[in-house]
């Protein structure tokens, strides 16, 4: 159980680590939350969220948000082991919606992005591995 846990050292803290998967460039763009992911040199995932205060002006309800992001994030990160991942609310969430339907668009477009992203990391780290792609920066 303690490999599920969202830990200190499970955590993006510092600029230069959001730098870092912000500049490799695997984005997955939803209605309300961009997912980016990154490679990392360690044997576990990490997470960083950005909840604008000007889309979700209640700490309350940026905190609900960041809550549930941990949360998935934390029930899936045996599955992400080596990437870094940030998730950014994008717009602000329609309140003339349910909160459920606005949930599950947020759980939808963050789970659809790990999926997005990890296909285009894996693709991007293979052509850097690449026989030829060694051979051709030589």
């Amino acid at each position: 159980m303690t490999g599920q846990t969202f830990g200190w050292d499970k955590k993006l803290r510092k600029t230069d680590e959001f730098s870092s998967v912000f500049h490799f460039r695997c984005l997955s763009r939803g209605r309300l939350l961009d997912v980016s992911m990154g490679p990392n040199q360690q044997d576990l995932a990490r997470l960083g969220l950005i909840v604008p205060k000007k889309f979700i002006p209640t700490a309350v309800a940026r905190n609900r948000i960041k809550r549930l992001l941990r949360e998935w994030f934390r029930t899936d990160q045996a599955d992400l082991a080596g990437f870094d991942i940030i998730a950014r609310l994008k717009s602000k969430p329609d309140r003339s919606t349910p909160s459920e339907e606005r949930e599950r668009v947020l759980q939808n477009d963050f789970l659809s992005g790990l999926i997005a992203c990890q296909d285009c990391v894996n693709r991007k780290k293979s052509v850097y591995h690449s026989p030829t792609f060694i051979s051709d920066t030589k």
